[in-house]
């Protein structure tokens, strides 16, 4: 009986192009590199010695940069398309995660994780909008649950994986530091 009700739960995810399967795997990858959030107030307490009061303004200017990514990866994709507003937020996002990894000081990470959320979080957006492009529209709903599914799964293993590099190499690995 389990089996057959996975097997039914699978069988629902056959029939996609192959860009609603592209999509789903980048938008995993995506999601699971957001590992670092969960370790990211803990790491700028008791590594980075900042305040508690210093945290919560580095937090906010990470939620306000998603925000206002999420609103400016909206507007973008109906002025010059999803694809390439989702290439740039991909490749810009690494390159600023890659040199945020060398910033120390208060406002320097303020301005880095602002920076980084606004520019990361324009995917989103525009995964939707592709979602509507790639997706036949009988399988748009069906396309969608699977996008979402990847994006749950992503936050789900994403932590887990930082959690063991966090166990194995401690917060540099995660960060990307060499303290």
């Amino acid at each position: 009986m389990l089996k057959t009700a996975f097997q039914r739960y699978i069988d629902n995810f056959r029939g996609f192009t192959r860009e609603i399967w592209i999509l789903a795997i980048v938008t995993f990858i995506n999601r699971a590199g957001v590992m670092v959030v969960p370790f990211l107030s803990k790491y700028l307490k008791e590594d980075l010695q900042f305040s508690y009061s210093e945290v919560g303004w580095i937090m906010m200017a990470f939620g306000v940069g998603s925000l206002i990514g999420s609103w400016l990866g909206g507007k973008l994709s109906d002025k010059i398309g999803f694809y390439k507003i989702m290439l740039f937020s991909l490749f810009v996002s690494g390159l600023i995660l890659i040199g945020l990894q060398y910033v120390t000081s208060f406002f320097g990470l303020c301005f880095g994780f602002f920076l980084l959320m606004l520019v990361a979080d324009m995917f989103r957006p525009a995964m939707f909008v592709a979602i509507s492009a790639y997706a036949k529209p009988e399988n748009r709903t069906r396309a969608l649950t699977l996008v979402r599914l990847a994006i749950n799964l992503g936050f789900a293993a994403g932590p887990a994986m930082g959690g063991l590099v966090i166990m194995g190499i401690g917060y540099a690995g995660l960060f990307g530091l060499m303290v």
